[in-house]
């Protein structure tokens, strides 16, 4: 018999290694699918999985298996035709998506051989720490929750659904009870149901993680994200491998992990784009769940404030269930939208007259403000007044940014160059250079001044790079400790300030001009979900400022601003279902893109243009009617990391058919001298 193993290897599909191993046994001959094996290649041994068997291989000569792990669980059926689905729909090998976010710990060989986890039995069986009393007595009111009116219809609708469920919740309306009173339902119908809960960020795994532990305090909480520890990561893999842990909270890559008996899949923020990873294996967590829980025909909850168009359409074809949460959980109102046009006042302090007004009188009160601004560093730009020379990253294409920060710096935010601010042009000599925009630390400073006695605190993730540096600020936000918030788009997802009501949001102007067919929708949800921070909860004071949401513009009647004006997501996604539909855009074309990289923009731009033309003569006259490809088209950066970039973009109006032509590409012109991503479904342009 021969065994098809899937190894961790780039462009290898499955190997063939024969059952000759002294090893192996009669009983793991029939049963050796989903089995861990070690296997040699080119004399390296190596991790991989039997995906397969058969009688023969063409090899002239097959390598046997060393040996059958058996401190590894076996992958069952129907995660292994998952990961076949997985690998087939993104057109990756077999082996890259069966060890995507698999630990490294477990997949060394050298573990495995030494008997690493009988050797950490103890720590791995031991139950997960729950967080601290000290931490749960402060938020354990959040968790004495009762069902309103609204949120029990809404609640009933998610139990006789059939269909995956749309969760169109207001924010603050409660989308996190439905979560929970689902997830309890589940856990008492069977003792060893289990729970995929799905956020984009890291940094709401902490708050979840304590409400979830004070929720369910008799079920183990496991949480699988990319700033575990190696330890911790592999411990979580082995308890939800087994089934000991019951309700998992994680990231993306969480998707790809091996349940024992699962029964729920949430996703929490569906329509957020960090559900999709952006580099290398460019697979959607929000759409893999989707399939992995029609295929198991279990239950999954996608839950926004601003859905998805891509979601919203699927409620409209009769594929998703659509539940509506309308109104605020604690009867709040949401906040005021103000608009002012900016003014010089504005440019010189960051905000203008009327804001800082406005700002002063919710600080009196008490209460807490968040200042929005989605730039990062001091200034976007430094540039000579002279020639207009702007300082660039030596690696990519792209504006440095200046920080200051302990010591002034140039960063580059996508490679992550860095150097000192020049004194001179770089081109003519001249010393008049200028900084152009604003940034986070800049507004910091300015609001600084501008109110001295204000309590400052900045979040973004230039500041913040450990998940315990963010938890703390998170804490002192709660405490009370702080006035002013001034983050990034870190800081519009999920969070509930308690003391918050008044959002600030600078600068938005700029991503209404990006040629991305979605930025108008990114820009609204994004906005949608700031504003939301304000004014969840009812205070009592004589004081309270009723809640407010102010942006500042150069032209505030633009149609966008009076979309938001009536702040109804609904009625916005409706119209922009129309512009898409009218265009043959997304969601109702499918796209996939070849994305070409190389150090020489000559050769990269050769060896695309041969692509292109090879792609004319490949297809054939009958299906060319059926997808459509055009490039090379520019991408932004057009220099990454010492990469040039180009792309071509394909098009079809059915799945099918643009699958078929991947096939096509994969199997005759993919061997090429430059580097070659496929990304179906992208979402960036």
């Amino acid at each position: 018999m021969i065994a098809q193993v899937a190894i961790d290897l780039p462009n290898i599909e499955t190997l063939d290694y024969s059952f000759n191993s002294p090893n192996t046994n009669n009983a793991a001959k029939k049963a050796i699918i989903g089995h861990w094996v070690i296997v040699k290649v080119k004399n390296k041994k190596n991790l991989g999985l039997v995906v397969g068997v058969k009688n023969s291989s063409p090899a002239k000569k097959v390598k046997p298996i060393e040996f059958i792990i058996d401190t590894l669980p076996p992958v069952d059926d129907s995660f292994l035709e998952f990961m076949v689905f997985v690998a087939k729909y993104y057109h990756r090998p077999l082996g890259k998506v069966a060890f995507n976010s698999f630990p490294k710990l477990l997949k060394s060989v050298k573990n495995i051989e030494s008997n690493y986890i009988k050797k950490k039995k103890d720590y791995f069986l031991k139950t997960n720490n729950p967080s601290g009393e000290e931490n749960k007595k402060k938020i354990q009111a959040k968790v004495d929750w009762e069902l309103n009116e609204e949120q029990s219809t809404c609640y009933r609708s998610i139990v006789s659904s059939t269909k995956p469920i749309l969760l169109h919740g207001v924010t603050g309306s409660g989308k996190t009870r439905l979560y929970f009173s689902a997830i309890k339902k589940i856990l008492d119908e069977s003792a060893t149901s289990q729970v995929l809960y799905l956020v984009p960020e890291i940094g709401l795994t902490s708050n979840l993680q304590i409400l979830l532990e004070n929720y369910f305090p008799s079920h183990e909480i496991g949480i699988y994200t990319s700033n575990q520890t190696p330890l911790s990561r592999a411990k979580t893999w082995l308890n939800v491998s087994t089934g000991k842990t019951k309700i998992i909270l994680g990231t993306r890559m969480a998707i790809f992990l091996r349940l024992f008996n699962l029964q729920l899949i949430i996703v929490d923020e569906e329509h957020d784009t960090s559900f999709k990873q952006s580099e290398g294996f460019r697979y959607s967590a929000r759409d893999l769940a989707v399939y992995r829980a029609t295929n198991l025909g279990i239950k999954i909850i996608l839950g926004s404030a601003t859905p998805s168009l891509e979601s919203w359409v699927q409620t409209k074809r009769q594929k998703y269930t659509y539940i509506n949460l309308k109104s605020r959980a604690s009867g709040q109102l949401p906040p005021k939208l103000i608009i002012y046009r900016k003014s010089p006042y504005s440019y010189e302090n960051g905000i203008s007259e009327n804001t800082l007004k406005i700002l002063n009188q919710h600080i009196n009160a008490g209460q807490q403000a968040l200042l929005y601004l989605n730039k990062k560093g001091w200034a976007p730009v430094q540039s000579c007044l002279e020639c207009n020379w702007s300082a660039k990253c030596k690696n990519c294409s792209v504006n440095l940014v200046l920080h200051k920060d302990r010591n002034d710096f140039l960063l580059c935010h996508f490679c992550g160059y860095k150097e000192l601010p020049p004194k001179f042009c770089n081109i003519c000599g001249s010393n008049r250079l200028r900084l152009l925009g604003i940034g986070t630390e800049q507004l910091e400073y300015k609001i600084s001044r501008l109110i001295p006695a204000a309590r400052i605190i900045r979040i973004d993730k230039q500041l913040i790079k450990k998940k315990k540096e963010f938890d703390a600020c998170l804490q002192k936000i709660e405490n009370g400790d702080v006035d002013i918030i001034i983050g990034t788009q870190i800081l519009t997802k999920g969070h509930d300030f308690t003391k918050v009501t008044l959002v600030i949001a600078l600068e938005i102007e700029s991503y209404l001009k990006h040629p991305d067919f979605r930025a108008s929708e990114r820009l609204f949800q994004s906005l949608l979900q700031v504003s939301g921070r304000a004014g969840r909860h009812p205070q009592q004071s004589k004081k309270y400022q009723e809640p407010v949401f102010i942006t500042e513009v150069l032209d505030p009647d633009n149609d966008f601003l009076k979309d938001l004006s009536s702040a109804n997501y609904k009625d916005f996604a409706e119209k922009l279902i129309v512009e898409r539909k009218t265009w043959n855009l997304p969601p109702f074309t499918n796209l996939a893109t070849l994305n070409f990289t190389h150090s020489d923009k000559v050769i990269l731009g050769r060896e695309t243009n041969r692509v292109l033309a090879e792609l004319t003569d490949l297809i054939p006259d009958s299906e060319k009617s059926k997808v459509k490809f055009s490039g090379p088209l520019k991408v932004f950066p057009e220099r990454l990391s010492k990469k040039y970039r180009l792309r071509i973009l394909l098009e079809a109006d059915e799945r099918t058919d643009l699958h078929r032509t991947l096939n096509t590409i994969k199997a005759n012109i993919m061997n090429i001298k430059v580097n070659t991503i496929i990304d179906v479904d992208p979402i960036d342009f």
